[in-house]
């Protein structure tokens, strides 16, 4: 018989629970810089749209987040120790009409290798094992979401140059690298981040199979490959859509008007699902109604619309 796992302590638990009691769980307004080089597509625009179930972060992960910050102030302590300049901490990144949005970690002026040359700033913290894979192979390679990131703050701010700062958390040690701003790289990038934003449909996956091992462990999974039902908010109707010249702004045509992000995340009795959404085939509707009827994997025909209506 396995042995019975021993209970975690009372203290510990009461810690864990009171990060989680303080924690505040929020929606991305837009794509977030940090993730702009995530490799599918899809898990972008489910991201973007709410589609998801908020992901639920436990106490100990908390912790993990809140070490995270204190390994930066150190770095930045770090800089400031041999003479660097950092400036500029938690500046916003506004890219795409708003919808990619982000903050750098700062920015530094005195850097070793080129003093007079100013630095966009990116701390990370890293386990032992990534921390010798970035070593080996920079980045790039390494951390394509980092470099994504790296790319995109330099791009904002005007900067030809990226110092990207790592440290070890399981012995201490450090490495730096200064990345060099890639306009190419940028522009496609943003191009293409602009491409899954206006997007009306989701777009094609890299899982192309339910047991894709790269699936396993997005937090989209259950949605983009179990059939899972999205959340209702604004962003999984059909009749809401980003819009271009504002600041993450979206509008609603079905009332005609912007929403705000109140408004986006609570939906309203009109809310009518992405067809694209809906683990069925789309087989009527009917716009006065302003119904969509489907017809379920399981067989059942379900009529969008109709339950909010008769809720309202």
């Amino acid at each position: 018989m396995a042995p019975i796992p021993r209970p975690t302590p009372s203290t510990v638990a009461a810690i864990y629970a009171a990060y989680e009691a303080a924690n505040e769980h929020y929606d991305s307004l837009g794509i977030s810089v940090g993730e702009s080089g995530t490799e599918c597509d899809r898990a972008l625009w489910y991201t973007f749209r709410w589609i998801s179930a908020r992901e639920h972060i436990d106490g100990r992960k908390l912790s993990i987040f809140r070490t995270g910050d204190r390994w930066e102030e150190v770095l930045v302590s770090d800089l400031e120790r041999i003479g660097v300049e950092v400036y500029g901490q938690q500046d916003r990144i506004r890219l795409a009409d708003g919808h990619i949005r982000g903050k750098c970690d700062g920015k530094a002026m005195g850097v070793p290798e080129a003093p007079k040359t100013e630095h966009l700033c990116e701390f990370k913290s890293s386990n032992d094992k990534n921390f010798k894979e970035i070593v080996a192979k920079g980045c790039k390679e390494a951390k394509p979401l980092h470099y994504a990131q790296c790319q995109l703050g330099m791009h904002y701010f005007g900067l030809s140059r990226c110092l990207y700062l790592v440290v070890n958390k399981n012995d201490d040690s450090r490495y730096s690298e200064r990345i060099n701003y890639d306009i190419e790289y940028c522009l496609r990038l943003i191009a293409r981040c602009e491409r899954i934003i206006f997007s009306a449909v989701p777009p094609s996956g890299i899982c192309t199979k339910p047991d894709d091992f790269r699936g396993r462990f997005c937090k989209h999974n259950a949605v983009c490959q179990d059939d899972a039902w999205p959340r209702v908010t604004c962003r999984s109707c059909l009749h809401s859509s980003p819009e271009r010249g504002g600041d993450a702004s979206w509008s609603c045509a079905r009332w005609a008007k912007p929403l705000s992000v109140d408004e986006q995340k609570a939906a309203c009795p009109a809310h009518l699902y992405i067809p694209a959404l809906v683990p069925g085939e789309q087989t009527d509707v009917d716009e006065e109604a302003e119904t969509v009827t489907y017809t379920l994997k399981s067989g059942r025909v379900w009529i969008d619309g109709e339950s909010q209506r008769e809720a309202a």
